[in-house]
């Protein structure tokens, strides 16, 4: 019998291999959206008008694609590479995912089997790609955590970083482009007295970095040159109309002899800078304020919205350590720890707001950082620097200040009340004619002869 394989054989193999091929081209059209969107499109063309028409339509559709390109390379992006690229992207994700799971040590063996964790969602930006994973049984949080660096450049980015969705859930997210690379000119300076939202920057998803003042106290540490005069200034210019207005009064504290806040001088209602005494002098009289205010409002509000009457006192305190470490007279350093204990500990409610700025973070200089609920990490010295800032763990969270080039002042790593996620920011740059500019502008009112009367101060 001849064992030569007979031609229904030859035809059944070769109707398997066109399925298998078929199934293997319309799967790879399927991970494709755009391109199985454009070949039925043309197949449809073809099916309906012929080849000639098919190709009449598809010629006039590239020279079409070509002058939007030209024309308006805007509206080019928007509706044609941007989907191109995310298409792509998504794709490279879904097809890479299994294999770099694998070799960052995410898998785990079960029976014989290899676990790898279910991408669930892809979701393409235009810096930066967020993808949701279902971890695997016996798999937490920290197990991401410690391989975001294999990650990122598994996949692609510059930076990884994770946070939890639902239990079993988390979003890995991975940096592919920076942009916060560039110097920030200032912000606009706004058309409302707005006191508790004022846009300060940008954060690296490209939306404004909008900094809360309202019921909250802000702590910036950085060392020299990181850029915390640049947060400082951004808050002050966003604050011109309420300065201005009076429904906002700026106490400043300039330990460095007015290095750094003399220039601003017409927008405080209180500036001390010649000495420890008077600065702490300045420093216990908005304790006073805020116990007055507490006492007036008991009962009535538990957060005091501002007005002329009433404002909101931001005392502003450029380098904290050096009144509450590096002072040598001991009364001193006590009375200026205990009122700014305080004021970190009461004012929130009452609208007495505390911006602080320092170098050196560490508890035995800023014993009392804690206290802030707002922390901003500009660049650091450490790792454990920016988990002294931030809290426990968030430099492992991808907040990785001790690694800002020393070329980006302004850039770092926020965190907030009530939110986990450390977010990666730059403030905006404010330049000494801006400043000039706005103290001309949007000089501070004199002060309350009340408010005089409590604190002991002169009137602009």
């Amino acid at each position: 019998m001849s064992s030569e394989p007979s031609l229904v054989d030859e035809l059944w193999e070769s109707l398997v291999t066109a399925v298998i091929a078929a199934g293997a081209l319309l799967w790879w059209l399927l991970r494709r959206p755009w391109l199985l969107g454009a070949t039925l499109l043309v197949t449809g063309v073809v099916l309906v008008g012929g080849w000639l028409v098919g190709v009449l339509v598809l010629g006039l559709a590239l020279i079409g694609v070509a002058g939007l390109r030209g024309l308006r390379p805007d509206l080019f992006a928007r509706l044609v590479s941007r989907p191109l690229r995310r298409a792509q992207t998504g794709s490279r994700y879904r097809r890479d995912w299994t294999r770099v799971s694998d070799l960052c040590g995410l898998t785990k063996e079960l029976d014989g089997r290899t676990l790898h964790p279910d991408l669930l969602r892809v979701e393409v930006g235009d810096v930066f790609d967020r993808l949701l994973l279902r971890m695997v049984t016996g798999q937490a949080l920290a197990d991401y955590e410690r391989a975001c660096p294999e990650l990122a450049s598994s996949l692609g980015g510059h930076l990884a970083r994770v946070w939890a969705d639902k239990p079993g859930r988390l979003w890995l997210e991975v940096i592919r482009d920076d942009a916060l690379a560039d110097i920030l000119p200032a912000r606009p300076i706004p058309a409302t007295d707005e006191v508790d939202q004022i846009e300060i920057g940008v954060r690296e998803d490209g939306r404004p970095w909008v900094l809360r003042l309202l019921g909250t106290h802000v702590f910036v540490a950085g060392v020299q040159g990181a850029g915390k005069g640049s947060v400082i200034w951004s808050v002050l210019r966003g604050l011109s109309r309420s300065i201005h207005s009076g429904v906002v009064q700026v106490w400043a504290v300039d330990p460095k002899g007015g290095m750094e806040l003399a220039f601003g001088r017409p927008l405080f209602t209180r500036f001390a800078c010649e000495t420890t005494a008077a600065m702490v002098e300045l420093l216990e009289d908005a304790v006073m304020v805020m116990d007055a205010r507490c006492a007036r409002l008991a009962g009535v509000t538990r957060m005091h919205h501002p007005t002329v009457d009433e404002p909101l006192v931001l005392v502003i305190v450029d380098e904290l350590s050096t009144l509450t470490a590096y002072e040598p007279h001991t009364k001193l350093r006590t009375r200026a720890t205990a009122a700014i204990s305080a004021l970190l500990a009461r004012g929130r409610a009452a609208a007495v707001v505390v911006l602080a700025a320092a170098q050196d973070p560490r508890k035995e200089v800023v014993s009392f950082r804690s206290l802030f609920p707002t922390k901003i990490a500009l660049r650091l010295d450490t790792p454990s620097q920016v988990d002294m800032v931030l809290g426990d763990g968030m430099h492992q969270m991808g907040a990785l200040a001790d690694r800002i080039p020393a070329g980006r002042p302004g850039v770092g790593y926020v965190t907030v009340e009530g939110i986990r996620e450390p977010v990666r920011v730059r403030a905006a740059y404010v330049a000494d004619e801006q400043i000039h500019a706005q103290t001309l502008d949007y000089p501070a009112p004199v002060a309350d002869p009340a408010l005089l009367a409590v604190d002991g101060g002169d009137p602009q």
